[in-house]
């Protein structure tokens, strides 16, 4: 799901957060800033004055004023008239920027807002590009419980009833932080980034079956919560049978993966048993996985002592 956002919605939440006001009328209040993910006609959600790949929210600088005040009032009105053939739906101008009354006024007969902001050149785009791309970014929202383990973003997914909840409440009560009960909203913000986060306006409660709705909070403290986290692994949880208990890696040598926006993240399925620490096994999961991303594969080592010994046994 790609979101958009209209200038009015964008003047009405940011306009304390980078101090806007409008140096033109109100007008195209209903244009949309957009993010183009298409590759073939791929554009910024913001970006500084660029002619040949406009963005959608333009920023005017010092050297963007500088060149558009050089220009003929042909010149002028060409590359403005280029630039609304594109995705542009308002230009934004910093705090020592200027734009020309001519400008500003075939900005406005064109519908195009122009915007002021009091903050400097690289502070209003790095600022504009946060915030942008975090409310632009592709979204979806997926059952289970998200939680920080062992600095991982961790996701706990599987079946109605197979203890999730029960789980990631033995995590937060080890240490370990909530960040989204029941269901989570991932965000494609980068391209090789996924961000998890609670899609309500707290994440401060959570449903465990029978005891019903707790407060992780009042329970355990503000530190047992975080607002949002990088997505780096994603368990499974899944009854053991004797149907299953073949379908297991006993090694952990196989590499499973789901696709999240677009994106393979590493999986692992837990079997759920009586008198299984599930706790800890996802700490140890998590611990894992930090070596995994230093480069150590304790699988691969396991294996290739095991080719040593078997080696040495034959020279013997």
């Amino acid at each position: 799901m790609q979101s958009t956002l209209s200038i009015r919605e964008f003047h009405q939440r940011f306009q304390k957060r980078l101090q806007l006001s409008f140096a033109s009328g109100q007008v195209g209040l209903d244009r949309e800033i957009k993010l183009s993910t298409q590759n073939d006609n791929s554009y910024e959600a913001v970006d500084y004055l660029n002619i040949v790949r406009p963005s959608s929210v333009i920023v005017i600088g010092i050297k963007e004023s500088d060149y558009l005040i050089s220009l003929d009032i042909d010149q002028l009105y060409q590359l403005l008239d280029d630039l609304f053939t594109g995705p542009v739906s308002t230009f934004i101008l910093s705090r020592d920027a200027s734009l020309s009354e001519q400008a500003i006024r075939y900005c406005h007969d064109a519908s195009i807002s122009v915007l002021r902001s009091e903050m400097q050149d690289s502070d209003l785009l790095g600022n504009l590009r946060y915030f942008l791309n975090q409310l632009l970014a592709e979204k979806t929202t997926e059952h289970g419980v998200y939680l920080e383990v062992h600095s991982i973003g961790t996701f706990i997914t599987g079946e109605s009833g197979v203890g999730k909840s029960e789980l990631a409440l033995s995590l937060i009560s080890r240490g370990h932080r909530l960040i989204a009960d029941d269901i989570t909203e991932f965000s494609r913000i980068e391209p090789d980034a996924i961000d998890g986060i609670h899609p309500g306006m707290t994440n401060d409660f959570m449903e465990v079956r029978g005891l019903g709705i707790v407060n992780i909070r009042a329970m355990f403290g503000a530190n047992a919560l975080k607002r949002n986290k990088t997505l780096r692994m994603i368990v499974n949880m899944v009854n053991f049978t004797v149907e299953n208990s073949h379908q297991f890696d006993r090694l952990g040598s196989s590499k499973k993966t789901r696709n999240i926006l677009g994106l393979e993240i590493p999986e692992l399925t837990l079997p759920v048993a009586p008198g299984r620490n599930l706790a800890i096994l996802v700490e140890a999961a998590a611990r894992n996985h930090l070596l995994q991303m230093g480069g150590y594969n304790s699988a691969e080592d396991f294996i290739e002592q095991q080719r040593r010994a078997i080696a040495a046994n034959q020279k013997g």
